[in-house]
């Protein structure tokens, strides 16, 4: 058997190579009660017309909506993980609440990292990584995570319609029968227990399956930038500037999240937006 150490050195080459790895049960009983009654009071006041123009991603409720979040975002064991891996010093910039409703249908294909532009994309240093606390125990019946292991690093078909995946048309699942939709054979599912936290690189592609079951199933995904100290200046320009809203949370939340604001003071533009890799990726 693995100890702890060979089982983390293993952690940190799976998230390298394949773009993604889990750590079991992050969330203590105690948290997890407060992450679900502050998602469910989100979810609950959302309208019909909210989840029937996200058929396919569910709710989509930014964290910034309850100043609860801020707990979350500094949650230190999720942090203390991130230190393992290598990245003692991350950025926080955004987050969701991410809920399929029951027997509702597959998320979409899709990869989530705007910085193509940046030279940096095309090496295996991560810029911005998703960090993913299922509130439910997953599995392929209720909605699982679903992702196409080392796309972070390879082309893949599903990358000629990368851009077309964050649109309307998709969310709204109007072509059933779309490529972006449909299981694959090289697809890897990621069931989980509640609790459990999900660490991957925003460069892979991931979806996930239809919610079969008679309940819904929620995620929060929040959006950390691991080495922010390293990273071009370009991208840190751009982190800065969209990180505007904690400033409309109470002094108290601030407060709880301040050293994790992207905070940068240079004279480079933001990086411009791009969310099609190049030919660099092969």
């Amino acid at each position: 058997m693995m100890n702890y150490q060979e089982k983390l050195e293993n952690q940190k080459t799976k998230l390298i190579r394949d773009g993604y790895c889990c750590f079991s049960q992050i969330l203590d009983v105690s948290m997890l009660d407060r992450v679900c009654q502050a998602s469910d009071r989100l979810i609950d006041a959302q309208s019909p017309e909210h989840f029937e123009a996200r058929k396919s991603t569910g709710s989509m409720i930014s964290v910034y909506e309850d100043t609860f979040f801020a707990e979350l975002v500094a949650y230190q064991p999720a942090l203390d993980v991130l230190a393992e891996l290598g990245y003692p010093r991350p950025r926080w910039s955004s987050g969701y609440i991410i809920s399929k409703p029951p027997h509702s249908p597959p998320l979409f294909w899709h990869q989530d990292w705007l910085g193509w532009n940046e030279p940096i994309s095309y090496t295996d240093l991560p810029q911005q990584l998703f960090l993913m606390y299922y509130l439910v125990d997953t599995d392929q019946r209720n909605g699982c995570l679903r992702v196409i292991a080392g796309s972070h690093r390879k082309r893949h078909a599903l990358h000629n319609i990368a851009e077309e995946a964050h649109s309307d048309n998709w969310s709204r699942y109007t072509d059933p029968e779309h490529l972006i939709y449909q299981s694959l054979s090289e697809e890897q599912a990621l069931p989980v227990q509640a609790g459990d936290l999900v660490i991957g690189d925003s460069r892979l592609l991931h979806g996930s399956y239809a919610n079969q079951s008679h309940q819904r199933r929620t995620v929060i995904t929040l959006w950390f930038h691991p080495d922010f100290d390293s990273s071009p200046e370009p991208i840190r320009a751009h982190l800065n500037r969209k990180q505007s809203r904690v400033s409309d949370w109470p002094v108290s939340a601030q407060q709880q999240v301040q050293h994790l604001v992207p905070d940068y003071d240079g004279q480079k533009e933001p990086m411009a937006l791009n969310r099609i890799p190049n030919d660099k990726l092969k």
